[in-house]
C-alpha cells in the first residue's frame, strides 16, 4: 500500500486516549464521556460501511498514483514528431523533480485517507470498550444506560419500563456517567458523590 500504508505510528497514536489524558479536570473528562455516549450507536453501527468506502478509496488512489506516474513518464519520453515546434527535450533532472513532486503529493493524499481510516477503527474500538464498561454495571444502571445511549429509547419509555420516577432516572444516569468517567479519569475524586457500582 505504499510507504505510508497503515503506518504503525498512526495506529499507536489512536490507541492512546489522548482526549482523556489531556483532560484537566473531572468535569472536562465527564463531558468527553457524555459526548462519546451520545455518539455510541453511530460509532458502533455505521463505521463498517465507512471503513469499506475508505479502503476502496485508498486502493483507488494507489492505482491512480501508479497510472499517473506512468502517464507523466510517457508524456515526457514518448516519441514525438521531429517537425513538432512545441517539442522541447526535457532533461533527466527535470523529469525526476516532476515525478518526485507527483509521487509525494499522492503519498500525502493517501496518508490522509489512511489516517481517517485508522481514526474510524479506533473510534469504534473506544465505543466498544465504553459499551463493555457500561454493561459491567449492576442493574438498573447498566440497563438504563444501554436503553438510553445504545437503544436510543426516550426517557419516558425507560421510566415506564423500569418503574422508576423521573428524578430517579436522572440520578441513576448521572451516577453511572460519573462512575464511567472515573474508569477513564481516576485522578480526581470530585464531580459528584462517590458511587459504588459493582459489577453484576
Amino acid at each position: 500500500m505504499g510507504k505510508h500504508s497503515f503506518d504503525n505510528s498512526n495506529y499507536k497514536k489512536y490507541l492512546r486516549d489522548e482526549a482523556i489524558e489531556n483532560a484537566t479536570s473531572f468535569k472536562e473528562a465527564r463531558a468527553i464521556i457524555v459526548s462519546r455516549l451520545n455518539n455510541l450507536r453511530i460509532d458502533l453501527s455505521d463505521n463498517s460501511s465507512s471503513e469499506d468506502a475508505l479502503t476502496n478509496e485508498i486502493l483507488k488512489a494507489q492505482e491512480e498514483k501508479i497510472n499517473g506516474l506512468m502517464d507523466v513518464y510517457a508524456g515526457l519520453y514518448s516519441p514525438c514528431k521531429v517537425t513538432d515546434p512545441g517539442h522541447i527535450p526535457t532533461g533527466q533532472a527535470d523529469m525526476n523533480d516532476i515525478m518526485l513532486d507527483f509521487s509525494e503529493g499522492f503519498n500525502d493524499f493517501i496518508e490522509s485517507l489512511e489516517e481517517r481510516y485508522v481514526e474510524l477503527i479506533m473510534r469504534r474500538r473506544k465505543a466498544t470498550i465504553l459499551l463493555n464498561r457500561m454493561l459491567s454495571f449492576k442493574l438498573p444502571f447498566s440497563r438504563l444506560m444501554y436503553l438510553f445511549y445504545y437503544k436510543r429509547m426516550h426517557r419516558d419509555e425507560i421510566i415506564k419500563l423500569l418503574y422508576i420516577s423521573r428524578a430517579t432516572f436522572y440520578r441513576l444516569k448521572s451516577d453511572a456517567i460519573n462512575a464511567l468517567t472515573r474508569m477513564y479519569y481516576p485522578y480526581n475524586n470530585t464531580g459528584g458523590a462517590a458511587v459504588n457500582l459493582p459489577n453484576s
